[in-house]
């Protein structure tokens, strides 16, 4: 009976504070924690599988319903891993790997100037307070620590990455401009991916907080957008965006009920809304990222531009002894925990490009698993240590 009470109290601790982490610390967050019972206990059952890489192997086997892996060398790709590669997985933030592709376009063709400095009240517009906070005001911090350092163009797309501040995307998504970013995904030519959309506009869209605030045209809250079909849904959630950014007494509003509300769903309902949002496969974007590196995407100064901002995963000393180059986008939001990266290992100097989904998952698990970024250890991990690489093999293989 002891054992269950201190596993209960350290689980209900753990959940406390990767809520707090993720959604942002205060009392109507940890009020949301507790009233949401179902989502707590939710996959409780696969807790075991978060203890260690081992186990979290074994749950990627067992549950391909969760996940997709495609992680290969470049030089041999048919030898890699190829898990669930074709199932439509949520994209998220991920999708700012396509902003940045094409704000590194606009700068090689002199459309914008990367010095160009930035109106940080115009990255506010877009903010949505407890939504990714943390981030955001983590990427503030990187870009205002430094006063005499101007926030530029340049600096602002690189916290974007880096911090995964969704504001900032939005600011860069009207930015660079709607025509565009479409033009962008034509010629890529990713079968089975959506373009990325403003977060305001996908979020403003499916929060029954919010729904009072829209006019007729606009309303779309989460019942009535999977009756949409999908251009015609995200065309609603870019008006969305859009009007919320056309006067200060909207964005005032809005900021001040979500900062009240939040979106005002359970956890279960805010992770099944996953499905509204932009969709991927792990295999079109690991195909991406392989372009990227041989300097096939654009052309080779705008291939190299992209991997440099990227590098800012490869930071610590614990990154550089296992990698001799390495470059990330990572996402968390509720029931989701993505990856996509490249990387050189220092062992044995070959390279791999990855895209890792953990996607839909129960609430309760994903509670647990993203308490201390073990999707991003294990994703790391998979380029430069073949016995986790092998053992997943094995686990795969084993409970098809």
């Amino acid at each position: 009976m002891k054992r269950a009470l201190k596993f209960i109290s350290v689980f209900i601790i753990t959940a406390i504070a990767v809520f707090a982490m993720v959604i942002g610390a205060n009392y109507s967050a940890f009020k949301s924690l507790f009233a949401n019972s179902d989502g707590m206990t939710e996959g409780a059952e696969y807790i075991e599988n978060t203890y260690s890489l081992k186990t979290l192997t074994e749950f990627i086997g067992k549950k391909p319903e969760y996940v997709s892996i495609v992680s290969f060398n470049v030089n041999d790709p048919d030898s890699g891993i190829f898990y669930g590669s074709e199932i439509i997985r949520t994209m998220g933030s991920l999708g700012n790997i396509f902003l940045l592709i094409e704000y590194e376009r606009q700068v090689d063709e002199g459309v914008l100037n990367p010095n160009t400095v930035v109106d940080l009240s115009e990255i506010d517009k877009y903010l949505l307070p407890q939504i990714n906070q943390n981030a955001h005001e983590g990427a503030l911090t990187f870009l205002t620590e430094n006063e005499m350092v101007p926030i530029t163009y340049d600096r602002a797309i690189q916290a974007m990455v880096q911090f995964n501040s969704l504001a900032i995307a939005d600011y860069f998504w009207f930015k660079l401009g709607e025509q565009n970013i479409k033009n962008l995904m034509n010629s890529l030519a990713l079968p089975n991916t959506e373009m990325p959309l403003p977060y305001s506009g996908v979020y403003s869209s499916i929060a029954p907080s919010l729904s009072s605030l829209l006019p007729n045209n606009h309303l779309a809250i989460t019942d009535t957008l999977s009756s949409f079909h999908r251009d015609s849904m995200f065309n609603k959630m870019i008006e969305t965006a859009s009007y919320f950014t056309q006067t200060e007494e909207r964005h005032i509003q809005r900021k001040e009920i979500m900062e009240e509300l939040r979106l005002n769903l359970t956890f279960i309902e805010e992770r099944n809304a996953l499905s509204l949002f932009p969709q991927t496969t792990a295999q079109d974007m690991a195909y991406l990222l392989a372009k990227i590196w041989k300097n096939e995407v654009i052309n080779e100064k705008v291939s190299k531009a992209v991997k440099e901002k990227m590098g800012w995963a490869l930071s610590s000393d614990s990154m550089k002894r296992s990698f001799k180059d390495y470059g990330a986008f990572y996402d968390t939001r509720m029931g989701m925990l993505s990856g996509i990266d490249f990387g050189t290992s220092a062992y044995d100097d070959h390279t791999s490009v990855q895209a890792i989904f953990f996607d839909q998952l129960p609430v309760a698990f994903w509670l647990h698993l993203s308490a201390n970024h073990m999707q991003e250890d294990y994703q790391q991990r998979l380029i430069w240590d073949p016995a986790l690489f092998e053992t997943t093999i094995q686990q795969i293989e084993l409970h098809k």
